[in-house]
């Protein structure tokens, strides 16, 4: 950690190792911002981005427990906005104009939790098509919009492909963080807090940050060029109102390991071992996910399929966009996590393969 903070690769990171339910090991590294040389601590706050994913889907397996909803169920039986989809056929760039065609199956619970639904990203530089179509029809990257809204607009646009023929990153989970506050009758941060956090004992984990912790939150960076570079947000934290499923969570290393251990032991006292098995089992058969397999809202590391830096085969997680990963290994009972602040093109997983292939359990 110390060599990859000097030779530039990050600022900082904090790295956490719990076996068999205890701290093994949990350290800091570099520092949290650069402009005040403040150094990182365990304890700061980490924008976790796509870890949220793991989180929600949770609370849709909680939630399909206790029989609320169905997994196979169509999204629009909770949704109606998502009620006959159909998918992208041509779009011309100069007119907008547009042709689809009836997708040739419904979009279901589980076509989100495996992002088989063909729901994008609505990012430019993914896809200038589909970006263009989200952007226009009011489908944007700002914290300040409401997740009901957005979900309202979401659910009429075309689809990139038909739902379970291809594996496509995207806005699923918001999706998903719609549907458990639609079953739960609650907003999403509501109900994660009281259903998992809460019995996690996650004291430190928010969807949206209070104001007396928003000093905690550590820098975010990105670089390129050999030049770490730090990020300008377009609207402060203090002013985020999209409860994002997708991406909005916001906590500590040690926080997050509570999360993760109790996925690496077998769910309790959030899940059913009958349902973590089922998320941290492969899901899409062969279909790509950076290398991975995946399951529901996780990488799955297969013999085939061991990601671009290889993880542990039998092992599961996943990374957010600065750099925060997690993976359990059920098999080990344990779980590494490495969190950093900056965004780069690998995400940090090189990195993170060799703090893994380094550990001695």
């Amino acid at each position: 950690m110390r060599a990859a903070i000097a030779g530039g690769e990050i600022p900082g990171a904090a790295l956490h190792v719990r076996v068999r339910g205890a701290v093994a090991y949990e350290e800091a590294f570099g520092r949290a911002r650069l402009d005040d040389d403040v150094p990182m601590t365990p304890q700061h706050l980490f924008p976790v981005a796509s870890l949220t994913k793991a989180v929600v889907a949770a609370a849709i397996l909680q939630l399909a427990e206790a029989r609320a909803l169905r997994l196979d169920a169509p999204v629009a039986s909770y949704l109606p906005e998502f009620e006959n989809p159909r998918v992208l056929v041509t779009y011309d760039a100069a007119t907008k104009a547009m042709t689809t065609r009836p997708a040739r199956t419904p979009i279901t619970l589980r076509h989100l939790l495996t992002h088989t639904a063909g729901i994008h990203h609505g990012h430019v530089e993914i896809d200038r098509v589909l970006a263009v179509i989200y952007h226009d029809a009011g489908v944007r990257h700002d914290p300040r919009l409401e997740l009901a809204d957005t979900m309202r607009k979401l659910g009429p646009l075309p689809l990139a492909h038909d739902p379970g023929a291809q594996w496509t990153y995207g806005l699923s989970s918001d999706v998903l963080g719609r549907v458990v506050e639609v079953v739960a009758g609650a907003p999403l941060d509501q109900h994660v807090k009281r259903a998992i956090f809460e019995p996690l004992g996650m004291e430190r984990a928010y969807l949206f940050v209070p104001p007396a912790e928003e000093k905690q939150i550590v820098g975010r960076y990105s670089k390129g060029a050999g030049e770490i570079r730090p990020m300008r947000l377009s609207v402060p934290d203090a002013e985020a109102r999209y409860a994002s499923g997708g991406g909005g969570l916001v906590t500590t290393i040690g926080d997050y390991a509570r999360f993760a251990q109790a996925l690496a032991a077998g769910g309790a006292p959030i899940l059913s071992r009958a349902s973590v098995r089922a998320m941290g089992r492969n899901q899409i058969g062969a279909l790509n996910a950076f290398g991975f397999r995946w399951g529901y809202s996780v990488a799955v590391a297969t013999p085939n399929a061991r990601g671009q830096s290889p993880l542990p085969v039998g092992g599961f997680g996943w990374y957010g966009i600065y750099g925060t990963w997690f993976w359990a290994m059920p098999r080990r009972d344990a779980v590494a996590l490495l969190f950093t602040n900056v965004l780069r093109s690998d995400m940090s997983l090189p990195l993170f393969s060799r703090v893994v292939a380094a550990l001695d359990f």
